[in-house]
């Protein structure tokens, strides 16, 4: 017995053409890509943003910084932040027009004149990351100001001393009174050859003139620098990563009433009060220290011992009847 199958006709042109579909600009791209590096960077598979703290998260030493005078001193804001003019900067919370609700870095020029933004952002070893790459930064930034010039810079330095740096990529935007987000491709010359002098990376991103208002506002938002030529959505880290990030740089113990951060002894009012911090992470390099007293006295300074790791400190005390203990916060700084 004969058994006879039929299956539909296939209309092999339509099936030549389906073989044609556009791909986009990024599928085509993915289709050249010679090798699986290649894909891996175009997707932006993995960490992206070489920029620490670019949600304005994390604010170590607290969420209002307000500055005297224009200086490159004494200069950090929010964590892994500078800026060089007199005001006062905040950390504040926004919708975006693209729906995010987010942190955002607020500042207010101060009262000292020829104000204009300028923001810093240091990239520890950046020199080495950056030279001679194509890198994409991209922001969301408002001002009270509208179409003042602001040069976005990428520079290899030696760090906050400046004591050596150059620009090696940079394009001139111009500001909006309303959120707007931008995104910036950039070649960067090699510096390689300089590392030694200037090993680190800095984004700054600097007003033109300085002809901004006392009073005159900016606020920026979600900065990113990636490796590449695309900008990917903002890369969003938990605030326990950014703030170990951080604490690399900067950390404060003691910040509360509450906080004990050492133990000691003392004997007819007077003694000697000793104690040992270790930090959460291993810091940069070994910190500058400061701290403050707000209860009980001090009657010499404090020795101390501190490496990049921990702080050992003892000091002779002097206390009243009424105090037999006493609170001090401790500030450690290896800022590059």
């Amino acid at each position: 017995m004969a058994i006879k199958f039929t299956k539909p006709e296939i209309n092999v042109r339509e099936k030549l053409a389906e073989l044609d579909k556009p791909s986009g600009i990024a599928g085509e791209a993915m289709l050249r890509a010679e090798t699986p590096q290649e894909q891996f960077n175009l997707i932006g598979a993995g960490r992206r943003n070489l920029v620490m703290n670019g949600g304005f998260d994390v604010w170590q030493r607290g969420t209002t910084v307000t500055k005297a005078s224009n200086s490159y001193t004494s200069n950090f804001t929010s964590d892994r932040w500078s800026a060089y003019f007199g005001g006062t900067y905040t950390q504040q919370q926004t919708t975006l027009p693209n729906g995010d609700y987010v942190n955002y870095f607020r500042g207010v020029l101060g009262t000292t004149g020829s104000n204009r933004i300028n923001i810093n952002h240091f990239i520890e070893n950046g020199n080495s990351i950056l030279s001679g790459k194509y890198i994409t930064v991209s922001f969301w930034l408002k001002a009270s100001v509208m179409d003042s010039q602001v040069n976005v810079k990428i520079q290899t330095t030696s760090g906050s001393t400046f004591s050596s740096y150059t620009i090696i990529a940079n394009k001139y935007i111009e500001t909006s009174l309303d959120w707007k987000k931008y995104e910036i491709t950039l070649k960067c010359n090699n510096d390689i050859a300089n590392i030694g002098a200037r090993p680190h990376g800095l984004l700054e991103i600097d007003g033109v003139d300085g002809s901004w208002a006392n009073g005159t506002t900016f606020e920026i938002a979600q900065v990113q620098i990636e490796l590449g030529k695309v900008a990917t959505p903002f890369e969003h880290r938990s605030y326990g990563e950014e703030l170990a990030l951080c604490q690399r740089y900067y950390y404060e113990a003691g910040t509360q009433p509450i906080d004990l951060v050492g133990v000691g002894h003392s004997s007819g009012y007077s003694g000697v009060t000793s104690g040992r911090i270790t930090f959460p992470v291993t810091m940069r390099a070994t910190p500058t220290y400061s701290s403050t007293l707000s209860q009980g006295n001090y009657s010499t300074t404090p020795n101390r011992t501190i490496v990049s790791k921990e702080a050992f400190y003892q000091t002779s005390q002097n206390m009243s009847s009424t105090q037999f203990v006493y609170r001090a916060s401790f500030k450690f700084s290896a800022e590059l």
